[in-house]
């Protein structure tokens, strides 16, 4: 059975102590926490001890593992050092993947800084080794490194063995992927899938859509079953459900139709490799 994972972007804006709580009421597996702000909204978790000791207490009584933890962007002139602090706690909650993207934006991103980004996420992962811990790079269209292509190519000149890629159902469609380019890659390198749906037709904005307005798995037309079909079963899933429009549902609304409707996928896709 698969495990499955309630993604932070799926309830937020709430506490994480509301996400685990919802998480669990939901019956998945494990969540994935988000311990750095990347949007206003969001907590700042690493500079509250006293929230920290929470989830810590939320995590034990609920029994739920940690998958992954974000939010982290790496590029040229990324101080690898000072990502330590959120490692040691990501380790201290049992995490198993740090979820990075690239910090220079599409129009930012210049081939001759890509020596160096990879020099800093080499880094990276040696750091991280040292606490149990995987960093998974994110490829997202409107991002530097921005399509499963990217995402490989990064990987052959990091050339770590504590190196992976995590895969966003939505961001492999709008950077022109297919489910299908799963097969050319090594599944040791896939740590985790986000799930979500959409149009097939993509936005003007694409980070406005992948921040504020996916659909819940089933209510789109993203190939997600065939994508599954190219995804190891040992593989976590997490659902990644972002949306503004239903705010007026509870946490908890929103965590149990996104694992009620991750679920039904699940059980219709055709069992994996």
């Amino acid at each position: 059975m698969r495990t499955l994972c309630l993604s932070a972007l799926s309830v937020l804006p709430c506490s994480p102590i509301e996400h685990i709580d919802a998480a669990y009421a939901a019956g998945v597996d494990a969540v994935g926490l988000r311990l750095c702000p990347a949007l206003p909204t969001d907590v700042d978790v690493i500079g509250d001890a006293s929230l920290r000791r929470g989830i810590e207490r939320r995590l034990l009584a609920t029994g739920l593992r940690v998958l992954d933890v974000d939010a982290i962007r790496v590029g040229p002139h990324t101080d690898v050092g000072t990502i330590a602090v959120l490692l040691a706690y990501a380790r201290d909650l049992g995490a198993s993947n740090l979820v990075f993207t690239s910090a220079l934006s599409a129009d930012e991103y210049r081939k001759s800084d890509e020596r160096d980004s990879v020099r800093r996420i080499a880094e990276l992962c040696d750091l991280a080794q040292g606490y149990g811990i995987r960093p998974t790079i994110e490829f997202m269209a409107y991002r530097g490194v921005s399509s499963l292509a990217d995402a490989l190519r990064v990987a052959a000149m990091v050339a770590h063995s504590n190196f992976g890629i995590c895969i966003d159902a939505l961001h492999l469609q709008r950077s022109g992927g297919k489910p299908e380019d799963l097969a050319c890659m090594d599944p040791t390198l896939l740590g985790s899938l986000q799930l979500c749906d959409a149009p097939l037709a993509a936005p003007d904005d694409l980070a406005f859509e992948a921040r504020c307005d996916r659909l819940y798995p089933g209510e789109g037309a993203l190939p997600l079953c065939e994508l599954l079909r190219y995804v190891p079963i040992d593989v976590p899933i997490s659902v990644e459900v972002p949306n503004v429009a239903p705010a007026t549902r509870s946490t908890m609304e929103r965590a149990q139709k996104a694992v009620d409707s991750t679920r039904r996928l699940l059980a219709v896709a055709r069992p994996s490799r």
